[in-house]
């Protein structure tokens, strides 16, 4: 995903779901007091966790996924 168009976003304050198939995991970004937290889903794993920005597959997901609708992240 272009970084300055999820940078906009991240700073009007929307919530941004990225897929990446390759790697089987969904993410959510979103701008907390001026901190970006990410959560990350796995296929077939109903629920989500907290995970570092920084965290290896959450930068490759960012870089190499695409952007998703929010009940496609809910689904996944």
């Amino acid at each position: 995903m272009n970084s300055n168009i999820l940078q906009k976003k991240l700073q009007a304050g929307e919530e941004v779901y990225i897929l990446d198939d390759f790697e089987e995991s969904a993410i959510r970004l979103v701008l907390e007091n001026g901190k970006t937290n990410a959560f990350i889903k796995h296929k077939g794993g109903r629920s989500e966790k907290e995970i570092s920005q920084s965290n290896e597959t959450v930068c490759e997901i960012i870089l190499g996924g695409i952007e998703i609708p929010k009940s496609e992240y809910d689904m996944y």
